[in-house]
């Protein structure tokens, strides 16, 4: 099935069914022209000025390491940035995206989709190119407590091209449970399992042609990732953010995390996660890495967080 029949067949069902429900059922959402294109070239103008040629090294969520900007021969940057709505060094460049990810419109969108009147601001991504995302449930890293309340959104920054790699959802797979019967299973063994899952359902894969301004939105246990690239000339700016209904708790499918250290922004609370590059936070986050293959490793960390939270 082509991105074109399926994006038509998404607009008649969602024009018939209300947003929230449609949701809660198939485990994604898909809304055009949520945000305004003025906030989206301001975001661009600043990020081409002074974040594509800085020579600081910035969090990549597609390699989980500090690294330097990686240009390919058009200047678009190959790897993607974590925690965007808070970098102290690129205050403009931040400020810019926290209008687009605290606006009225993607508020008002989310408060629809989910139910909920209230979202916290728990983790934001940019992408200038498609980095791939191996297909994966949210909530493995990231989620609710209770779990699976945790939404998510995939914002383009442009009109993508199907050549850039298109971002997909699997619908109705946050009804398919992956949790591990068995203990100690690995992070490898779980990408494992999710991609078997997306090889025998590939029919139902849904990698809608999205347009500037248009939003994605998924749940935490919904699987989900990222076409190939056909064409590197093409980039594929675009945005992702991670929302919590504010009257729940954060964690992922391990652990509780509390005594967060929150912002409040236009209203919106947000909370990052991985801070500015120094070599105590670079150590920090290879141990965090590598403790998602080492379940005891998992497990000492969780619980000398929980004693140090408390």
């Amino acid at each position: 099935m082509n991105a074109s029949t399926l994006t038509s067949a998404d607009s008649t069902a969602a024009a018939i069914q209300p947003l929230h429900s449609y949701y809660t059922e198939h485990g994604y959402a898909l809304v055009r022209s949520v945000v305004p294109h003025h906030l989206i070239d301001r975001l661009l103008t600043v990020y081409a000025r002074d974040v594509v040629p800085s020579k600081h090294r910035f969090f990549r969520q597609s390699t989980d390491r500090y690294e330097r900007n990686k240009l390919t021969q058009r200047g678009y940057v190959r790897q993607s940035f974590l925690d965007i709505h808070d970098y102290r060094s690129y205050s403009e460049f931040s400020a810019a995206a926290r209008d687009i990810y605290c606006s009225k419109e993607l508020l008002h969108t989310l408060n629809e989709v989910t139910g909920y009147d209230q979202h916290n601001l728990m983790q934001t991504m940019l992408f200038d190119l498609n980095t791939a995302t191996w297909p994966h449930q949210d909530w493995y890293y990231l989620d609710s407590v209770p779990n699976g309340h945790l939404i998510a959104v995939w914002i383009a920054l442009e009109n993508i091209e199907e050549q850039a790699g298109r971002f997909y959802v699997m619908p109705d797979s946050h009804a398919v449970d992956f949790r591990p019967k068995e203990p100690g299973v690995t992070l490898d063994t779980w990408v494992a399992r999710v991609r078997t899952y997306v090889e025998q359902n590939r029919s139902s894969l849904y990698a809608p042609a999205l347009e500037k301004g248009d939003v994605l939105l998924w749940n935490s246990r919904t699987v989900h990732g990222s076409l190939p690239t056909q064409d590197e000339t093409y980039s594929r700016k675009s945005l992702t953010a991670h929302y919590l209904p504010s009257h729940l708790e954060f964690g992922n499918l391990f652990a509780t995390r509390r005594n967060l250290n929150y912002k409040t922004f236009a209203g919106v609370q947000c909370y990052r996660n991985q801070p500015d590059y120094s070599v105590t936070n670079h150590l920090r986050a290879i141990v965090k890495s590598m403790a998602y293959n080492y379940p005891a490793l998992r497990e000492m960390l969780r619980k000398l967080r929980t004693k140090v939270e408390s």
